[in-house]
């Protein structure tokens, strides 16, 4: 490497709870390779997601704002390119920077229009400040637009069967009669799955690069986003009889409407059996395994070239996943399975590697690679680097915000207080120290819920982007959904 700067790689999955990492405490996800690289550095196990859903969330890394100031209250619209991006800023630094993988910046799943190819929204990469670009569709988009994922399926013969399996999952979703337990793993060649594919061609760059100048490098998989394509291999590697069912027990009264929305749409979720629920988790973690392999090739690669001293790694996820906790399934909502995410960092050549319980959110992911690159603070922005955990002990911050559909969950280092964005109705109260499954929702307790929003309140609402929310409310009223 030419100067002193160092490499920076980021490492995110998609819909990974933060208990999905073998290093996690009680956790009985199999991640050697994740685990060795928590060896290496710090695992953050309070890790809050801005918003429990992917576009949202992406925005908030992408940009260093929270979904009140970027604007992005759910699915419907976009990022603005335009706008602040660490990738830019990094960039301007002197790095090569490449994204590969699923970039979600902009609508994209069930509702990506017929025929569109991630080809057209290229130019959209390469303004967030990406000078190489491979971007991924949702799993659920590959079914009716492109991408080179399916690019390289319809060169082998595979796409059909490809968009026929994610058509079966589409179709069982609409049904409102999801058996995710049941779902059977991609109809393509072992190893060439999504996930797979990915990897594949991150070892490739990594293998391929001169070394010129420093590299950031976005590697981006699709999973373990449903559905659990993987192979049956990665599932067989987990007893389901073995693994924690989770709390099969419905929330706590008064039930928020929304959830109670939720509900009635997916019975089958609140009835499954104890093995149902087993077999899901074993779906789920053998796709995080299978990610966790391809993990281990880059590391190797990085290993082979000597730039592990030299490069530092970060992992995380957009958001969690339910799993059938509390009765749910999916995210969108501010239980800690859905809201809270996996997050280390690793430095050049490593460290004694701990477990930190510091409260930490997304939005400090681009302050500490702005802060590693040697670029400028991002002005107005509540993220703070992770770098300073490195040499003390924080306790992290003392409250957090994650905003979603118009709701917005308030967290404290012991409560969570989830209420209406505009008329500041409480909906769930739960005291994390008591109660750290949320069993409970203390709503009622009205005294300490406006002790919570005065308190903490204000300067979060005086970032909100007016405009921007009332934009999204029309889209509500217009269009009749929250997404």
């Amino acid at each position: 490497m030419s100067g002193t700067r160092t490499n920076i790689l980021v490492i995110a999955t998609d819909q990974q709870r933060a208990d999905a990492i073998g290093a996690y405490p009680g956790s009985q996800a199999l991640t050697p390779h994740l685990d060795a690289i928590a060896a290496e550095g710090i695992l953050f196990t309070q890790c809050v997601s801005n918003a429990p859903l992917c576009v949202p969330a992406r925005a908030s890394v992408a940009t260093g704002l929270l979904p009140r100031q970027h604007g992005v209250w759910s699915n419907a619209a976009g990022a603005n390119p335009a706008g602040p991006s660490h990738v830019r800023d990094v960039r301007d630094q002197g790095y090569t920077t490449a994204v590969i993988g699923k970039c979600h910046l902009y609508r994209d799943g069930p509702a990506t229009a017929a025929g569109t190819h991630t080809r057209d929204g290229d130019a959209n990469l390469a303004a967030w400040g990406f000078d190489e670009r491979m971007e991924v569709n949702d799993p659920i988009g590959t079914r009716h637009a492109g991408c080179s994922y399916t690019d390289y399926l319809e060169s082998r013969g595979w796409l059909a069967e490809h968009q026929a399996y994610i058509q079966e999952w589409v179709d069982q979703m609409r049904s409102g009669e999801v058996r995710p337990w049941d779902q059977r793993p991609s109809p393509v060649p072992e190893g060439e799955d999504i996930d797979s594919f990915i990897g594949s061609n991150v070892v490739r760059w990594l293998e391929r690069h001169d070394g010129e100048q420093p590299f950031y490098l976005q590697a981006q998989f699709t999973g373990p986003h449903d559905p659990f394509d993987g192979p049956l291999a990665y599932r067989a590697r987990y007893d389901a009889h073995e693994l924690d069912p989770g709390i099969p027990e419905p929330p706590d009264n008064p039930v928020p409407g929304r959830i109670r929305a939720l509900l009635r749409r997916n019975r089958t979720i609140g009835a499954a059996t104890i093995s149902e629920r087993q077999r899901w988790r074993a779906a789920y973690l053998g796709n995080v395994s299978l990610i966790d392999d391809w993990i281990g090739e880059i590391l190797a690669v990085l290993r082979r070239r000597d730039w592990l001293s030299n490069t530092w790694i970060v992992f995380i996820s957009d958001h969690g996943e339910m799993l059938g906790d509390h009765a749910l399934w999916g995210k969108t909502v501010f239980y800690r399975q859905s809201v809270t995410v996996p997050c280390i960092l690793r430095p050049p050549g490593g460290i004694t590697g701990r477990v930190s319980n510091a409260l930490v959110e997304l939005i400090d992911v681009p302050a500490t690679l702005r802060d590693i690159a040697g670029a400028e603070p991002l002005d107005s922005a509540m993220g703070c680097s992770l770098c300073e955990h490195l040499t003390s002990d924080s306790t992290g911050k003392e409250a957090i915000v994650s905003d979603l559909f118009g709701q917005t969950m308030l967290r404290t280092r012991h409560h969570k207080l989830v209420f209406g964005t505009v008329d500041k109705r409480p909906h769930q109260l739960f005291d994390l120290e008591a109660d750290p499954d949320e069993r409970e929702n203390r709503v009622f307790d009205t005294r300490l819920a406006t002790e919570l929003l005065d308190r903490w309140m204000e300067p979060f609402d005086a970032l909100t982007d007016q405009t921007a929310f009332a934009r999204y409310r029309d889209y509500v009223k217009q269009s009749g959904s929250l997404n």
